[in-house]
């Protein structure tokens, strides 16, 4: 499951356990309460914590808007990933992804307590989940953008999470959540 495709040559991926993606996401959390820019390390914190939860790509998550949250689609709300990889070439394949592995609550606080603080509106059609501290040329706020997201989660792995400082990407946390479901008896998304 974890094997590259490609052949033989192929290194065998094994995703940090589940101890390390806690304490990596607890000393994050804990750094929330005295860093220089909340909503921004807040917002990496919770796009990290959704590639993890749900098993989420980088880009899938630059590209959710805040009305693709479906709180009450299913047992536990689900994402609408309009823009998710397709397969062999075809194209951009939407799906629905269950809000599974307490990322309902993550995005719940996320919304609640930290969007606003970008400066957006709830309204406007087509705002961003996951908002930059940078403006459009139209006064609204832009969408973070992918390498963001690298790098915060680089930095927060080197400061929580040494072991793991040069390995940890988005798509190594992605690997995580399959992996978890796997063990679980279930399918990965």
């Amino acid at each position: 499951m974890n094997r590259p495709r490609g052949g033989p040559l192929g290194k065998l991926r094994i995703p940090p356990t589940v101890e390390q993606v806690s304490r990596l996401f607890a000393g994050w959390r804990q750094e929330l309460t005295s860093c220089r820019k909340f909503a921004p390390t807040a917002r990496n914190y919770t796009a990290c914590r959704l590639m993890s939860e749900v098993g989420l790509r980088v880009n899938e998550a630059c590209k959710l808007d805040l009305a693709d949250i479906k709180w009450d689609l299913g047992r536990f709300g689900k994402l609408h990933v309009r823009h998710g990889k397709g397969a062999r070439g075809s194209g951009p394949r939407e799906r629905m992804v269950p809000l599974i592995n307490n990322a309902a609550a993550t995005l719940r606080w996320f919304v609640e307590d930290v969007w606003g603080q970008f400066g957006d509106d709830h309204p406007r059609p087509g705002v961003a989940l996951l908002l930059s501290e940078r403006k459009n040329t139209d006064g609204s706020v832009a969408r973070v953008g992918d390498e963001t997201l690298r790098a915060a989660l680089a930095k927060a792995a080197a400061a929580h999470l040494p072991e793991w400082a040069d390995v940890l990407t988005p798509h190594v946390l992605r690997h995580f959540c399959v992996s978890q479901l796997y063990q679980q008896g279930m399918d990965g998304p």
